[in-house]
């Protein structure tokens, strides 16, 4: 878990290399991008080609330092192939690192951007802390690092590849696991436990919010409404403060003291819209890479769509096949986006611009009306629902897709089909060529087997009235986001119109057994409707006469919405919980050191379980918190590790079946089992016992 010296400087070696020849490359295939494009393009490059190529060499390797070698080689190769035709054919560029600064002083918001970077790298290191052989987590984090950190260790400790689950073992892991496998490989190559955690999660924090400002730049075409979308996303906070003023004395400082108890995420009063930096890019590593990627392929996308950039399709299409075991989520966000914008094109094409944004804008509120209409008839809490949302789902899908079909058919007879077969065609089948693979290999194999998608109405809005609950969670940002979609121009719904498809999707379908998990689909809606909100405010700045006066009801309003988020970061910097303390820390060093890599300990189900978080050993059966939420069937396994536990002697078949290597006892498991200590003591020899934890070899017994 401490690495070392060399290997540390053999993961920033490795680091390195993906990163200089992601740069290389994106210099010859965005050659004609600003400098700051190309370099954030070409970062995004890096990383995903050192998500991706382990996993394609580890099918032959294994996940393995032979196997990283092979990938660093291939990428390498690959760079240099391309470096040299490119100087044959005349056409060489680089990336000038004057010029990228320049360009990025001219633009003064990036400071504002630099400054929301370097905060959440401040962040990310004190949620996961490690002093004095104690690892604490932040607030955010103490539910979600333990599973990241079982999947980045078994994967360097096991090699195996494609891995299974160390929580439980013989399950294919199907999780979007490449979030967790770039950490894997530094961790692998000898970096410390939690440099290797938090490195990747720094570059990709950047990743993001820079990919994010370039995104809203170019679809809004304007710098100061894209500050404003990007406040209004990055900083979002609803009316949740109102709870914790005024009342009793310390109602407002428990924000500071209490657990999970902020102006953005304080469940007894059903605010659920978490802020973005600390409830979702902290601790919910897909959401980070899976943005990470999303936001610049979406840059690439809006190029490609309202810029006219045709090799862009293409390039967007490549990007987002290789979303789907980072973040399946973004991937389905991302072709609901694609499937907004292809609709608008096709009206386009047909000469409906006009009608159909109105006939769009008429559905905002009649979709309003029939949502608080719905809530009546069908609880949110309520799934015998299910079959008919899915029907209602399924026939408003086909009404749409009936949509397409004729006016591809109108653009066959007007002749305008062949530029739309050789763009979006090309992203279609681009991006299906290297998503299918992936569906197919993990993410079906889980969603079949789990029953993960079904109908659910209205995300996570309980008992609360619809509008009321959005207005609460959301704050005026939902306001400004409806009026700017019922005021924009034609052009303008085109280009916000993907927030629609993504609400309509998430209100009335869910793809994990978690109900609040479809926020991952809602915060990319959410985008877009800052991105109207942002429209409509600067539209209603402008009409004060002086433009200097303008900027000073933005700020201020920017301000105001942002305190909520204000707090909760606060209270992000200054929470500390213990997630692992000396003698887990000892114990999981003993088995890192001792054990076979593939080793099975029988244990409790704690989240915090150092054996599979530490160690990167496998365990009988994980915490339910983390399998019943992937969709696994883990429920034999946990009725069994009681009476592996209470009457081993009598099941000692169960030993066998699960190939029990080492059993745990230590006061975990006390409380949860009355242990038969005297058995396990008499009949399997104790490899290690620090008077609180106790390890044992299950040897065979005839």
């Amino acid at each position: 878990m401490y690495g070392s010296f060399s290997g540390g400087v053999a993961a920033l070696s490795f680091l390195f290399i993906f990163q200089f020849c992601g740069l290389s490359l994106s210099a010859l295939i965005f050659s004609r991008e600003a400098e700051g494009p190309k370099v954030l393009l070409g970062s995004v490059l890096g990383s995903v080609s050192m998500q991706w190529l382990p996993a394609l060499t580890g099918f032959a390797f294994g996940f393995t330092t032979v196997g990283h070698g092979a990938a660093a080689a291939l990428m390498l190769f690959t760079t240099s192939a391309a470096v040299h035709f490119a100087k044959r054919a005349g056409r060489s560029d680089s990336i000038y690192a004057g010029k990228a600064l320049r360009a990025f002083l001219r633009h003064k918001f990036l400071f504002f951007v630099l400054a929301l970077s370097v905060l959440y790298c401040i962040l990310v290191p004190r949620s996961f802390y490690w002093e004095d052989n104690i690892i604490y987590s932040s607030q955010a984090t103490y539910g979600d690092m333990s599973m990241h950190l079982s999947f980045i260790t078994s994967l360097a400790r096991q090699g195996t590849f494609p891995p299974c689950y160390s929580l439980l073992p013989g399950t294919r892991l199907s999780y979007p696991f490449l979030s967790d496998s770039i950490s894997a490989s530094l961790y692998l190559l000898g970096a410390p436990l939690r440099l290797a955690y938090c490195l990747p999660m720094l570059l990709a924090g950047f990743q993001v919010f820079f990919g994010c400002w370039l995104f809203l730049r170019t679809l809004l075409n304007s710098e100061k409404k894209a500050a404003l979308a990007f406040t209004f996303f990055f900083l979002n906070g609803g009316l949740g403060l109102m709870y914790f003023l005024g009342g009793e004395k310390g109602n407002f400082s428990r924000i500071f003291t209490a657990y999970y108890e902020t102006p953005t995420n304080y469940s007894t009063e059903n605010i659920r819209w978490v802020n973005v930096i600390a409830d979702m890019m902290l601790p919910q590593r897909a959401t980070l890479f899976g943005w990470a990627l999303l936001f610049p392929t979406l840059y690439v996308l809006t190029r490609a769509v309202f810029h006219h950039k045709r090799r862009y399709y293409l390039y967007a299409g490549l990007m987002a096949g290789a979303l789907p075991m980072i973040h399946t989520h973004s991937f389905l966000a991302l072709g609901l986006v694609c499937g907004a914008w292809l609709t608008a094109r096709l009206f386009r094409d047909s000469g409906l611009s006009a009608p159909a944004a109105r006939i769009g804008k008429l559905l905002i509120p009649l979709g309003l009306v029939a949502m608080t209409v719905m809530q009546a008839a069908l609880s949110p809490i309520d799934r015998d629902n299910s079959d008919r949302l899915l029907g209602l789902f399924l026939s408003v899908f086909s009404l749409w897709a009936g949509t397409v079909v004729l006016l591809i058919v109108s653009s066959v007879r007007k002749r305008k089909i062949k530029p739309v077969i050789f763009t979006w065609g090309v992203l279609l089948l681009s991006a299906l060529a290297l998503a299918l693979p992936q569906l197919f290999t993990w993410t079906f194999r889980q969603v079949s087997s789990g029953g993960m998608v079904r109908g659910h109405f209205g995300w996570v809005i309980g008992e609360d009235n619809y509008l009321w609950f959005y207005l609460k969670n959301i704050g005026l940002v939902w306001v400004f986001a409806l009026l700017g979609l019922l005021t924009a121009k034609k052009k303008a719904f085109a280009r916000y119109c993907p927030c629609m498809a993504i609400w309509f999707v998430s209100e009335l379908v869910e793809f994990q057994p978690n109900d609040y998990d479809n926020n991952k689909l809602l915060y990319v809606g959410f985008l877009f409707l800052c991105c109207a909100a942002a429209d409509w405010l600067w539209e209603v700045f402008g009409l004060i006469p002086k433009k200097v006066l303008q900027y000073v009801p933005a700020v201020c309003l920017a301000a105001v919405l942002a305190a909520p988020a204000a707090l909760t970061l606060g209270r992000e910097y200054v929470s500390r919980y213990e997630l692992y303390g000396t003698g887990a820390m000892d114990l999981s060093l003993y088995m890192d050191d001792m054990l076979p890599a593939g080793a099975v300990i029988l244990t409790d189900q704690r989240h915090n379980n150092e054996a599979a978080a530490l160690a990167g050993r496998n365990v009988v059966c994980g915490s339910p918190i983390y399998l019943y939420y992937h969709g696994l069937n883990y429920y034999q396994q946990e009725q069994d590790l009681r009476p592996m536990y209470e009457a081993p002697g009598e099941n000692l078949q169960l030993f066998e079946r699960y190939n029990v290597g080492y059993v745990l006892i230590s006061d975990f498991e006390r409380s949860s089992y009355e242990v038969d200590t005297a058995w396990f003591e008499g009949n399997f020899p104790k490899l290690y016992d620090d008077g609180g934890r106790a390890l044992y070899w299950a040897v065979k017994l005839s």
